[in-house]
């Protein structure tokens, strides 16, 4: 794996402040969709949460001068969304804003891998034609002993 690839799927802190302070073209995000929803079965399992129950879903892409670099998505258990208020009413906001300057959040799970672009949201898929594979890695964060995911897929853009 290239280095490169390894530095930004370790970044221990705000992916959002990384591509800020990387790129000097303006950052933006870019809301997909937002809403409840069942989450994929790797990440309810992960959650502790049976399959068929309903989670807050966000997906979002963040771009460097309107060009996709990230696509991420997170999964907030209902049970969670309700205690984390904050975290349900983004907007366009950065989620790593919010959450990185809580002095609560603590890292609990990271995972990385190297996964097939057809996993991705249609959207996404089409971005990324001929290109069979791309970088992820999924965070578990608690806040205030509430546990939600953050899973981050690195686009080609970032690397090139």
């Amino acid at each position: 794996m290239p280095q490169q690839v390894v530095d930004w799927l370790l970044e221990p802190n705000s992916l959002t402040v990384r591509m800020k302070n990387t790129f000097d073209e303006p950052f933006s995000v870019n809301v997909l969709g937002q809403g409840l929803a069942k989450p994929l079965l790797a990440d309810a399992r992960y959650l502790n949460q049976r399959p068929y129950r309903y989670a807050l879903i966000r997906e979002v892409q963040l771009n460097i001068n309107n060009q996709p670099f990230v696509f991420a998505r997170t999964t907030l258990p209902r049970k969670a969304a309700h205690h984390l208020q904050e975290l349900t009413h983004l907007g366009d906001k950065p989620l790593g804003e919010v959450i990185f300057s809580d002095p609560r959040l603590k890292r609990v799970g990271l995972d990385l891998a190297k996964i097939g672009c057809h996993q991705l949201n249609l959207q996404t898929q089409k971005m990324l034609e001929g290109q069979p594979h791309i970088w992820a890695r999924r965070n578990a964060y608690q806040l205030n002993k509430h546990v939600f995911l953050v899973s981050e897929f690195f686009l080609p853009a970032l690397f090139n």
